[in-house]
């Protein structure tokens, strides 16, 4: 049931520190223009909130953080910008909330780590970081992992806070000349593991993190290969890239496509061809394999529109499809391996439908307000109009799995990350033409929003239990 949250102070007022204050609505003072708002999750059930405005009495730009803390509403002492900040991504450490923002340096875009501490009010900013050579940003809890390649080498820009980042730099050895060559040249696809992953990238290149290590793959389909380098974060600061080949066709079997999805330091690849469909599991440190002909294994759990093994092969075989593959662990330690197939001339990935349609629906406020400002290159997910999604007449089948790669029979174990329909919760937010400048935020057991209502001319919080 949706319900529409009070706002309330209690005494939490009465010893708030000075950047911190209780409120009872959110109404922006009239010398505020509003450019965008952005929401996340902080611990358990609550969340933060931010609205980004230009005070016109200043012209400098403010991120106006509000914490949602136990239906309390907390109003954060602003962040100041001089030029129209976006928010990239954000993570947690305790009580620090870290907000990797994006804004202008003269010509030039930069980024800023923002570090609110929940408990003080406090916030600090880090020096600019470049966004010369910018790939792709992995988003864990506790870090956000930056990605840059040239040519020549690969860096890895690994951020805790505003005063702990630190850079590695892996150069290219004999191995690794041409897929940071080619690199350098392609999109990279952030692989999020941290939730439930439906389908997977179908780029040529992929990025995954555990929070120790970045792996980078790269899709050699007609070869039935994939190539891995690994980067460990707590390695020195200079590295050499080393090229890991797994994979390759398999004599006596005609491979038409191939695909592959990394977990756990475990490479899982898909290989399809004429009535054949096998799941090989490679071990990237060790000498680990298993393989499983996925003709001969009764699927766990299918979607409606599932037929057969055999239908799905043909299907995804086509040329205008391309097959993805995705793990996701179980509560009781197993492991659910999806195959799906997607269109791949309508199919783009970014590792979250509502982190995309977060991070686009923040861009569409910012554009409209800045003239259609164009960000950097290659920074952020492409323009609005380049992304669409899988669609809703899903053929995808799963088996089920063990740590050895054996298939546990009959087994459809409840998955750690809880999949949720967000395109469904989002559409009807979409539809109201009510409310604007609107951001979600999905817990463990809410969906919860923020958006400016036209008729009351405030800011209201919305939760819907999912």
């Amino acid at each position: 049931m949706k319900t529409l949250v009070v706002l309330f102070v209690t005494l939490f007022a009465l010893h708030a520190p000075p950047n911190l204050e209780v409120v009872n609505s959110i109404h922006l003072a009239d010398h505020y223009k509003i450019e965008g708002t952005f929401s996340g999750n902080t611990e358990g059930e609550n969340s933060f909130h931010l609205i980004i405005a230009k005070n016109t009495d200043t012209k400098n730009f403010e991120i106006i953080p509000y914490l949602y803390q136990e239906e309390e509403i907390i109003k954060v002492k602003a962040v100041i910008f001089e030029k129209l900040p976006s928010v990239l991504s954000f993570h947690n450490n305790d009580d620090i909330l870290s907000l990797v923002t994006q804004s202008k340096v003269g010509r030039d875009e930069m980024i800023n780590v923002v570090d609110l501490n929940l408990s003080s009010g406090a916030s600090s900013i880090s020096e600019a970081i470049e966004t010369d050579d910018f790939k792709t940003l992995i988003r864990k809890k506790d870090k956000n992992l930056m990605v840059f390649s040239d040519k020549e080498e690969v860096k890895i820009i690994d951020v805790k806070g505003a005063e702990t980042i630190n850079t590695i730099t892996v150069k290219a050895d004999a191995s690794s000349t041409d897929f940071l060559k080619a690199l350098s040249n392609s999109n990279l696809d952030a692989i999020n593991n941290d939730e439930f992953v439906a389908n997977g990238s179908i780029s040529t290149f992929r990025a995954y993190s555990d929070g120790t290590s970045v792996l980078i793959t790269e899709e050699n389909t007609k070869e039935a290969l994939t190539n891995v380098v690994k980067i460990p974060l707590d390695g020195d600061s200079e590295q050499t890239a080393k090229t890991l080949v797994f994979g390759g066709e398999k004599p006596d079997l005609k491979i038409k496509k191939s695909t592959s999805y990394v977990n756990n330091d475990k490479l899982y690849q898909l290989q399809l061809g004429k009535e054949v469909a096998v799941l090989d599991v490679f071990g990237i440190d060790s000498d680990f394999k298993s393989s499983t002909d996925l003709m001969n294994v009764k699927p766990s759990l299918s979607a409606d529109n599932f037929e057969s093994t055999k239908a799905f092969v043909k299907q995804a075989s086509k040329k205008v499809n391309e097959p993805t593959v995705t793990i996701n662990a179980t509560k009781d330690n197993k492991l659910k391996v999806r195959f799906d197939f997607v269109n791949k001339n309508t199919y783009n990935y970014r590792y979250d439908w509502w982190w995309h349609h977060h991070w686009q629906m923040q861009q569409m406020q910012l554009m409209m307000q800045q003239n259609m400002r164009h960000s950097v290159p290659s920074f952020g997910p492409a323009a609005v109009s380049d992304y669409y999604f899988v669609g809703e007449n899903k053929s995808y089948f799963e088996i089920t799995i063990d740590a050895s790669g054996g298939v546990v029979d009959g087994a459809s174990s409840e998955t750690l990350y809880q999949e949720i329909d967000k395109k469904a919760y989002i559409k009807t937010l979409e539809e109201n033409k009510k409310l604007k400048h609107t951001s979600t935020v999905f817990t463990k057991t809410t969906f919860r929003y923020l958006a400016y209502n036209k008729k009351t001319d405030a800011f209201t919080f919305v939760n819907k239990a999912l």
